[in-house]
């Protein structure tokens, strides 16, 4: 081979590698830096399909005769990118059995920028047993009370609002308050499968830190974040958020029947929050779902925050991304059971 085509072959094994591991780095800052640091935190909710450019850009490379070796860490790199970066969820089969269900719809209103209608609708045809709305208003009581939802009980407290088929037996908030108001409300419930503890959740969102909630020119909102990195503010906005997420976690552990946590998390894939308070519980996309499961932004979503966790004695047999509506997150349903 001429010298200039080994030169070029050198290159190419150097970019591919430093592509895998600038992949590698990025999941060991989410993994062990996590939202400690603001720009990991810009990371973590900035779109990840750019990720993969660089690897497009190599395969061509890598296909032509003698360089397909190429072809191992552009593999591995796509690997990375796919399942821990994006989240991927291979089609799995799911034991759904003949036992009693309970179905679950979960949606952050945006205010119930939605109207009436199209959230009775919504609760309608999806034919939940409970609904479970974050950032309502008395909008969704009137929703859920509506033709259709004779014998429901419907609750509201703060931003929440909780529907059942079945006794709501009682439903109060909890946790750190912040902005938004109280991060959880905390029902129990009598239904088919059980009593159950059940939160409905939506802490702070990361806008605030990461600039996204400033109606302003990006140049602008540049020089804010900058100035809010240098004086502090993004960090104490950062501890807040966690402390609600911590006070989420220790709801649930005051818990005494199965615990089911369905809302908006904030909390998108590869947060060292989600791993740190809500590892132990399982996801019912994981368990049920197959693909991304992204909810948010609802146009063209890119993360998955809205989620339905089970505590121990619980467990999901489908799980569903439902289509954009109006609000800025896509509402998820889920069918769960006793183990």
């Amino acid at each position: 081979m001429p010298r200039s085509g080994t030169l070029r072959l050198r290159l190419l094994w150097i970019a591919a590698l430093l592509w895998l591991a600038l992949l590698g780095l990025l999941l060991a800052l989410f993994s062990f830096v996590g939202e400690n640091a603001w720009l990991v935190v810009l990371l973590l909710y900035l779109p990840r399909h750019p990720w993969l450019v660089p690897g497009l850009l190599l395969l061509p490379f890598a296909l032509r005769k003698g360089r397909r070796g190429l072809l191992v860490p552009l593999a591995a790199g796509a690997l990375l990118w796919l399942f821990p970066i994006m989240g991927f969820v291979l089609p799995h089969p799911v034991a759904s059995g003949s036992q009693a269900r309970l179905r679950v719809l979960s949606y952050n209103t945006t205010h119930t920028v939605d109207g009436v209608d199209s959230l009775r609708a919504l609760a309608r045809d999806t034919q939940a047993d409970l609904v479970l709305f974050q950032w309502t208003s008395h909008e969704a009581e009137e929703a859920l009370s509506g033709p259709g939802f004779e014998g429901w009980t419907v609750r509201r407290a703060d931003q929440f609002t909780v529907a059942s088929r079945f006794p709501i037996l009682s439903l109060e908030t909890a946790g750190v308050p912040a902005e938004s108001g109280a991060p959880c409300a905390h029902a129990v419930l009598d239904t088919p499968i059980g009593p159950l503890d059940v939160i409905d959740i939506r802490p702070q969102s990361a806008r605030y830190e990461i600039g996204a909630a400033r109606h302003r020119g990006i140049r602008q909102r540049v020089r804010d974040l900058i100035a809010d990195a240098w004086e502090g503010q993004a960090h104490e906005r950062t501890l807040l958020r966690e402390a609600q997420v911590r006070s989420i976690a220790d709801e649930i552990a005051r818990a005494t029947h199965p615990v089911l946590v369905a809302g908006d998390t904030n909390l998108p894939g590869g947060s060292l929050y989600l791993r740190r308070y809500f590892g132990g519980m399982g996801d019912a996309f994981v368990e049920a779902g197959w693909g991304f499961g992204y909810t948010h932004p609802a146009r063209l979503p890119w993360m998955r925050l809205d989620r339905v966790l089970l505590g121990p004695g619980l467990h999901a047999v489908s799980f569903e991304v439902l289509g954009r509506r109006v609000s800025g997150h896509r509402p998820v349903r889920a069918d769960i059971v006793r183990q």
